[in-house]
């Protein structure tokens, strides 16, 4: 049954993929069924680990407990190990992670910690449950099972949860029949909507993820089970064909229980003369091998290694030993469980959002081969345990030496040949380049971007706002290096936050536009001369500006940061000792110098003009060791210099607050930007502009996803 089962599932899995390369995106019809399939599979994965480990480790006696333990822990410990070095050593294959920024003067790591302790203490078993915090579940069933082992009348307790875990296994087995359906469902949608060329911006992950996942389960866990066991290598491979077929289909390892307890009868009879004990003592620990010995789950570190990379979030040292620590318990329990697993350290490690849409993209490539990780490393353990257990292990050093020699020449020498000839692309090289105006405003009009000052137009002066609408011309100063607010992308165009801005109220005035170059030295000069009628490019609203210009409300807050080589980084972590530092050289301009004087009083402060602009050559050239700047622009200037850092000290450099200045009598012109901003803010565009700009979301209307029945038959639009 569970063979013909296992090609229903294959063929089903077949028919998915065909069914969402063919019909595209119209699959999301069928995506509740999927939803519904997977929702019924976490309903019974908690508590059949609870469950089961209760019952596993309370049918023990003491002395039984103790003698699996101490026969088996070495094996856990190897497996585990093995999946560690596997995972390190494919992360040696990616580029160190760069920064964004650095969040100085927060405990973030002990704040880690303590919130993993949390997720794995089972302090509210009912709160975990109803949460699937699979961890702290497993804990708990681990702490009663070793309760109710030294208890001396278990014998009613242990029927009942014998019947519970048949119980699920029933449900379980109704699960599996309709899993062609669930499976069929699942990757239509899968493969009808995933976007292939995010697919292949992560290709380097999922191939590699592949590679491990092949290399553990058909050479380096048959190695170890041939040397240290009377199997040899072709029983190995034969028995894991048996045992990890329908998981690998299903992507469920619950499945290759029957297959294991059948696997165990027959090595019974063949090892240990049909020793009836033998059989009682695989069924006593096949729950514990369930539950620990999935080690595939661990491959969400390889995920996580990953997206630090990704997404420019490189951990410290203690952040990477907490995470690696905690990975252990983490692991537990189905490869379901997972989801929750990377959902929660996503925010606990302050990934970007769509890091969890990444991980659900490439874990419907990833997750069957999870699965076979999983189910070959149970077998493995359990096999090995028992043979322990009963001191039948023979151990062929010669065997087990050649295994694994060549097993680190071939895997070194394509770590080594990949490393040096694939290179890896972050998410945020080029971040800003690439970004179009029209990528967020369709047509927009007419304009005529000036690189030089034009001459000054004869203008009455006066408030504008009746000659823009008279003329047709909005006049707009601009800056072209001013990103993510304003900037000169690869097309050679004008882009950023402010410039789309500039666009949308061109439009909403039915006028045309001028960009004219700011010089911020005169910048009050050339709007009360007339030479343009706006600012649009990060301006700074202050005090000392208000006695010269009018402001619109303020769109934009943000706090001073600090811009440091990223080698110095450690230098500058603690404000108040950089504070004392008189040997600092700190570059600053315009608004910054009040912040840099008043922070850094024993500094030497470099004063030099025209903003950012200023700030490569004494940065790069070394003759200073930090500049002030807005965390978005620092943040901006860093990822075309990653060599250098901005660290935020939560705002204790004081905040920034970015408005749109035009001339001092221009009280009508303002009036009117006023309430068309919060027009803007009212119809979504500026949170639009925001995600887009300013926090990277790609928010573009994408043409439908490629499909057969679209384009090839061209049966619909």
């Amino acid at each position: 049954m569970w063979l013909s089962l296992g090609y229903q599932i294959l063929a089903a899995a077949i028919l998915g993929v065909a069914t969402g390369l063919f019909f595209g995106p119209f699959c999301n019809a069928i995506q509740p069924i999927g939803e519904i399939y997977f929702m019924l599979l976490q309903m019974v994965a908690l508590p059949y680990i609870c469950i089961s480990l209760i019952h596993g480790l309370g049918s023990m006696t003491p002395a039984l407990g103790k003698k699996l333990f101490k026969r088996g822990w070495p094996f856990w410990v190897t497996l585990w190990g093995i999946i560690f070095l596997m995972i390190f050593a494919l992360n040696l294959m990616i580029p160190q992670p760069m920064f964004t920024t650095i969040e100085a003067g927060t405990d973030e790591s002990a704040k880690l910690a303590r919130n993993f302790l949390n997720y794995l203490v089972p302090e509210n078993p009912l709160y975990d449950l109803v949460n699937n915090i699979i961890p702290a579940i497993a804990a708990f069933g681990f702490i009663f099972g070793v309760a109710l082992m030294h208890l001396s009348s278990k014998e009613p307790v242990l029927s009942f949860l014998e019947k519970g875990t048949q119980l699920i296994e029933k449900i379980l087995y109704w699960i599996a029949l309709a899993s062609p359906i669930g499976i069929f469902a699942h990757l239509s949608v899968v493969f009808g909507t995933i976007s292939f060329e995010e697919i292949h911006a992560l290709g380097f992950y999922v191939f590699a993820f592949i590679f491990a996942a092949l290399l553990i389960t058909f050479w380096i866990l048959p190695a170890l089970l041939s040397s240290l066991t009377p199997l040899t290598y072709k029983e190995t491979i034969k028995a894991f064909k048996t045992v990890c077929l329908l998981p690998f289909v299903t992507a469920l390892p619950t499945l290759a229980l029957p297959f294991i307890i059948m696997y165990m009868k027959k090595l019974g009879k063949k090892h240990h003369e049909g020793d009836p004990n033998f059989q009682a003592t695989s069924q006593t620990v096949l729950p514990i091998c369930y539950s620990f010995g999935q080690i595939g789950n661990c491959m969400i570190l390889f995920f996580i290694l990953f997206i630090s990379f990704y997404f420019r979030h490189p951990f410290t040292g203690w952040e990477m030993a907490v995470i690696s620590i905690f990975m252990l318990p983490m692991s537990v329990g189905s490869s379901v469980a997972t989801y929750n697993t990377v959902s929660f350290l996503i925010e606990q490690l302050h990934f970007p959002e769509q890091s969890l849409q990444v991980f659900k993209q490439v874990t419907a490539i990833t997750m069957n081969f999870q699965v076979l990780i999983s189910s070959a490393s149970i077998l493995t353990f359990i096999i090995l345990a028992l043979y322990s257990y009963y001191g039948t292990l023979r151990i062929n050093w010669k065997r087990l030496g050649l295994h694994f020699t060549a097993i680190l020449i071939v895997s070194g020498t394509i770590l080594a040949i990949v490393k040096h000839t694939v290179h890896i692309k972050d998410s945020l090289q080029n971040k800003y380049m690439d970004l179009r105006i029209t990528d967020v405003i369709p047509q927009p009009v007419h304009a005529k971007i000036y690189t030089s000052p034009p001459p000054t137009p004869t203008v009455e002066l006066g408030d504008p706002f009746d000659r823009i609408l008279s003329k047709g011309i909005l006049r707009v100063g601009y800056s072209p290096l001013d990103m993510p607010f304003s900037y000169m992308n690869h097309y050679g165009e004008i882009a950023g936050y402010d410039i789309a801005y500039a666009y949308q109220l061109a439009r909403d005035l039915d006028c045309i536009i001028e960009f004219i170059p700011i010089n911020y030295d005169q910048l009050d000069q050339q709007i009360a001369n007339g030479e343009f009628d706006i600012a649009m490019s990060a301006i700074i609203m202050d005090e000392s500006r208000l006695r010269t210009m009018n402001f619109s409300q303020p769109y934009e807050e943000q706090n001073i940061v600090l811009i440091v080589p990223v080698k110095r980084a450690e230098e500058f972590m603690a404000l108040n000792s950089v504070a004392r530092n008189n040997q600092l050289k700190i570059l600053a301009f315009g608004y910054f110098i009040h912040s840099a004087e008043h922070h850094f009083p024993h500094a030497h402060i470099l004063n030099l003009p025209n903003g950012s602009a200023s700030m490569m050559p004494p940065m790069l050239n070394g003759q200073v060791d930090a500049t002030l700047s807005t965390r978005l622009q620092a943040t901006a200037w860093c990822l075309n210099h990653p060599s250098f850092v901005p660290i935020d000290y939560a705002g204790q450099l004081g905040q920034c607050y970015f408005a749109y200045p035009a001339a001092l009598e221009a009280t009508h012109w303002i009036s009117f930007l006023n309430n068309w901003l919060i027009l803007k803010e009212q119809s979504g565009f500026r949170d639009k502009m925001t995600r887009f700009w300013l926090k990277g979301e790609n928010i573009t209307e994408l043409t439908p996803r490629w499909s057969i029945i679209r384009n090839i038959l061209h049966w619909v639009d």
